[in-house]
């Protein structure tokens, strides 16, 4: 029988699709500021990553928001939490520790004894190397900080609401600047591309907080008012064509010479809100299906996320001994990331505890 949540896996999956690409073109994008920075360079990239940046992650966030609630209602805190320890911090760990630290010794070229400098070093002073796994920190963080509230403040369940909730253009117009607003302010002091150390095992793009707090919550509130369920077709078309002549505007802007963080930032709160919204909807009326493959896929994304920058990382150097363009090397390096991470996702969910957690 057809969920009619089936849309938000599929959701994901195109997601997870975004992340490997987003990674496989840091190497070839304008800034220099990934671990294996190609030679050959491709301006319209640094607009793709401006886009992706304004929505993918705060999307994320959202979905996963989405099904705590629910998740609390049935099972309770202690459940919950133990559910969300075993998927989260497990494997967060164990690649912080037994992959990136091992890494991160190689590649530095660190003197000394490897076994001094994990023990002693690595993890004795907490100096961890965390990657792209803030997602899963700051998520897991997020989780914590929800139960807490429900914990201190009654909330009441789904069912006890008398009233759901439909969000309309003023709401969500008013949403788009409060974000704005938000990102502004913040980046006064937090710039976007500045990373803090929250705790050592979590390290936040803080000019990008306030996206992931207002998705988070968005999410959290989507589920007990049903809105996901409640905005009009109308709606979500009318955000989504908002989100791309935004994302278009964007473009058009870094490829002009037009470089202002006054319009950039006015211009990503309605991307964010925009796509956002537009591919909730739309996906909620449009691909609210399941086809063998993308269920496959749907049950690979969290593996996937952990493991794909291992591939990403090992084809943007093979990909530097062969003679290309940049967006060739770009499409190439993606397309064979997807592959191959799905596929070492299925070989490694294979292993039966993996699975358990994975």
């Amino acid at each position: 029988m057809k969920s009619r949540l089936v849309y938000l896996d599929n959701i994901k999956v195109a997601l997870i699709l975004l992340v490997v690409a987003h990674h496989a073109g840091q190497s070839y994008g304008p800034i220099d500021d990934w671990p294996l920075a190609s030679t050959e360079k491709s301006m319209i990239l640094g607009p793709f990553f401006d886009v992706n940046g304004a929505f993918f992650m705060g999307l994320f966030f959202l979905i996963s928001a989405y099904f705590i609630p629910a998740s609390i209602d049935k099972r309770g805190v202690y459940s919950f939490l133990k559910s969300r320890f075993i998927r989260l911090v497990i494997p967060f760990t164990f690649v912080v520790i037994v992959i990136f630290g091992p890494i991160t010794y190689f590649v530095d070229g660190i003197s000394g004894s490897f076994w001094k400098y994990m023990i002693y070093d690595y993890i004795g002073k907490l100096d961890f190397e965390v990657g792209h796994l803030w997602f899963i920190s700051l998520l897991f963080f997020f989780s914590v900080c929800y139960v807490l509230k429900r914990v201190i403040i009654r909330t009441p369940s789904k069912h006890e609401l008398s009233v759901e909730k439909t969000l309309g253009h003023k709401e969500l117009f008013l949403f788009s600047i409060l974000l704005i607003f938000s990102n502004f302010i913040i980046r006064i002091w937090f710039p976007v591309g500045e990373w803090v150390s929250i705790f050592p095992f979590m390290p936040v793009e803080v000019g990008r907080l306030p996206q992931y707090i207002s998705f988070f919550a968005f999410g959290i509130l989507a589920y007990r008012y049903n809105w996901l369920g409640n905005i009009s077709i109308s709606t979500g078309v009318i955000w989504m064509v908002i989100g791309i002549l935004a994302a278009l505007m964007q473009f058009v802007n870094v490829l002009t010479g037009i470089q202002s963080l006054f319009i950039w930032t006015i211009i990503e709160g309605f991307i964010g809100v925009g796509l956002i919204i537009g591919i909730l909807v739309i996906g909620r009326e449009y691909w609210n299906n399941r086809r063998k493959l993308l269920a496959f896929m749907a049950g690979n994304v969290f593996t996937v996320y952990i493991i794909h920058i291992f591939i990403v990382y090992a084809l943007q150097g093979v990909m530097e001994e062969i003679s290309s363009g940049a967006l060739t090397k770009f499409f190439i390096v993606t397309i064979l990331s997807i592959i191959l991470s799905f596929l070492f996702s299925y070989l490694i969910k294979k292993i039966a505890f993996l699975e358990k957690i994975l």
